[in-house]
Parts: structure tokens; sequence; C-alpha cells
């Protein structure tokens, strides 16, 4: 039965690779890893222990905002002359996020002793991405750190806006919809009852809708704790799930058939993975390094496998855009335009401006979205408050005919 295995490995170069793999044994995950042209230096079983600590560890990822202003802050020190070792100590000083402060702290401690930033740098993942990583190591290299750390600033900077424009339109409609759920559970968990009290002394049979709304202010009253609890346990749950590589190639599955939804996550993972490979390819990573990066940016696991079959093709020779083309995840036009990169030996400003339409594309469709879930929200809740108000007139109704056929 296969199994999820964390490992640590290192190159010849002394390069770090950490992670996690869905397989049958240890031994299969050694076999896989040498394949890279890495040593391995730990693996272990991941149980539930350790999915708890990977999901924790994800809620405390370092922001894009914080990162994009670090490097800019680095390209900037650099660019002016300043010695590594003093930059590094300047941004120490200027860093108010502690986990990143002490990180740092150990970084220029390394460096003091010779080892290479992008190593030292690599040492932690949850900071510092390995975009990042692989990037400083390539301007390393090249002497290029001051250009390295401006084109990784404009990159960052760039997810970050994608990011937030993306938040920014969920926030409304998330805000309407708890209060709106919170609104009507009040009226139907303390206002319905009190009415329904009254019909019952007057010992009326209730209409149909009335009945079922009484049902449902029922179950909200006795089991409004185990509701809330089951909620949140469950959100919880889905999160610790979602690690599971079972888990989330059905769940990122799903997501793209979701209409709009499915459509505007491709959008983003597209756009993502041309933004990511163009840096990394202006930077000159080879591109099969760079793919080992993009896979971890694109977020969908159906975009994650396209290119762990890219790669396994591109060893073998055959083109990029070629390979993309069998997989469902990627449009004709991405295709053809990276079919072009490639032909005309452009293949990193091809990617920058896909990366550009699709980003502005989002954007429109975030915008269009917002436009109009807000109306189909406040519909919603008119519709069901309406009901709400309905469901208690219409036994008044009934009683006050019935107090008219009396005095007649």
């Amino acid at each position: 039965m296969a199994k999820i295995f964390g490992y640590r490995a290192k190159n010849r170069n002394g390069k770090i690779l950490t992670g996690s793999i869905f397989a049958e044994s240890k031994s299969a995950v050694a076999a896989h890893i040498r394949e890279k042209g890495y040593f391995i230096t730990q693996i272990k079983e991941e149980g539930g222990e350790n999915l708890y600590n990977n999901f924790i560890d994800h809620l405390r990822r370092s922001s894009l905002k914080e990162i994009s202003v670090l490097c800019r802050l680095f390209a900037t020190m650099i660019d002016a002359g300043l010695p590594l070792i003093v930059s590094l100590d300047i941004l120490i000083v200027q860093t108010n996020n502690l986990r990143i402060k002490k990180a740092l702290q150990n970084v220029s401690k390394k460096v003091k002793e010779g080892e290479p930033l992008s190593r030292c740098l690599g040492d932690y993942p949850t900071i510092f991405p390995s975009l990042m990583v692989n990037m400083v190591e390539v301007g390393e290299v090249g002497g290029l750190l001051d250009n390295v750390f401006n084109r990784l600033a404009n990159h960052f900077e760039k997810e970050h806006r994608l990011n937030e424009k993306i938040k920014s339109a969920l926030i409304y409609p998330a805000v309407v919809s708890v209060m709106a759920s919170v609104s009507v559970s009040f009226i139907l968990t303390f206002v319905l009852p009190t009415f329904v009290q009254m019909f019952d002394n007057f010992k009326m049979e209730l209409p149909l809708l009335t009945r079922i709304l009484l049902v449902t202010s029922n179950i909200l009253h006795n089991y409004a704790l185990f509701l809330f609890a089951f909620i949140i346990v469950g959100t919880f749950e889905l999160k610790v799930a979602y690690q599971r590589e079972p888990a989330r190639k059905i769940i990122d599955k799903l997501i793209l058939k979701i209409p709009v939804v499915g459509m505007l996550s491709r959008k983003i993972g597209i756009a993502r993975f041309s933004r990511t490979l163009s840096t990394l390819l202006h930077g000159g990573v080879p591109i099969i390094i760079a793919l080992d990066v993009v896979k971890k940016t694109t977020g969908n696991f159906s975009m994650i496998e396209a290119l762990e079959e890219a790669q396994a093709a591109i060893k073998e020779g055959m083109a990029l855009a070629s390979t993309l083309a069998k997989s469902k995840v990627f449009t004709p036009m991405v295709i053809q335009m990276l079919s072009i990169g490639e032909e005309s030996g452009t293949l990193d400003k091809m990617l920058e401006k896909i990366a550009d339409f699709y980003e502005s594309d989002v954007d429109d469709v975030v915008g269009r979205f917002s436009s109009i879930i807000e109306p189909v929200i406040i519909g919603t809740l008119g519709i069901v408050i309406g009901l709400i108000v309905i469901s208690i007139m219409m036994p008044i109704f009934d009683l006050i005919a019935n107090s008219g056929n009396i005095y007649n």
C-alpha cells in the first residue's frame, strides 16, 4: 500500500532538497530521488502528526509581500556595492518579521563561515520559496545577484498583486454570506419558535412551509454547537487531507470541473506557471530544474502531473509545447505561443507575455465575478428572509380569518 514519505537529500554541490512523496516503500523513494542526481540523507514515513505539522507550516509561510520587499532591499544594497555580509546584517535590522529575522541571522552566520547564500536560504523552505533559492544560485554563479533579486522582487510583487485581487473579490461575498447566515440562523432559532408557540396555543394546523422551517429551527436550536463544531473540524480535516496526494488529486480535478471556479483556477495556474518559468529561464536555470520549481507554485495537481510528463519528455528530446499539448490543462493559445517561443529561441519572453495576458484576464474575470455575485447573494438573502416572513404571516392570516368566522 502506498504511503507518504518525507525526505531530505543533497547533490554533489551540496544543494539541499526536501519534500514529500507518495510511494510504496522507502527504497522506492530513494530510487526516485537518486534519478534526480541527489543522495538521500533522511527518509521518514509521514503520519497524521506530520500532516498536521505540514498544515501548520503552510499557515506560517512568509507572505509574498514580505519576500518581495526583502528581495528589493537586497537588490538595492548589492547594486550600491555593499558586501553580501553587510547587506544581510542590514536586512536583519530592517526586518520586523521575527521568523524571517531569525532565519536571516542563521543565514548570515553560515555565509560568514563560507557557505553559499543559496544553500543557506534553501535550509528554510517555508520562508524562502524554491524559486528564490534556485535564482540566487544562478546569480551567484554568474555574479548577477542584484539583477536576480530585482527580477525576483518584480515576480513576487506581481504574484502578490494577483493574490490580493482574488482575495479582495472574495471578501465582500464572504462577509455578506456569513452575516446572512448568522441573521437567518438567529431568526430561525429565536424568532420563529416564539410565533410557533403562539400558534400552538390556538391549536392551529401550520402550513407546510411553516412546518419545514420549524423543523430547520429545531435542528439549529438543538444541535447548534454540534453543527458549529462539525464545520470547524470538517474544514480542518479537509485541509489536512489535502496534504495527501490521493485526496489532493481528486479535489483538484473536481475544482477544474466547477463552472467559473474551474475556469478561474485554470487561468491562475497558467499565469503562475508562465511567470515562474519565465523568471527562471531568463535567469539561466535549466528547464528541467526550472520545471521542478514551477511544479511547487502552480497549485493544481492536474497541472503538476502535466509538468512531470513534460519533464520526462524533454529529457528524451521532445519540445515543451508538444508535450503540454497532450494535457487538457493548457489552452491551445498557450501551446501555440510556447511553440513559437521555442522555435524562435525566445521562450522566456513568450512566457512573460502569456503571464501578462492571463493575469489581466484573471483581473477581468474576478471583476465580472464580483459584479455578478453581489446581487446574487443579496437576491438569495431576500428570498430566504421573504420565505421566513411568509411562513410566519400565513398562520397569522389564517388566525385572523378564523377569528372573523367566529364573530360572524
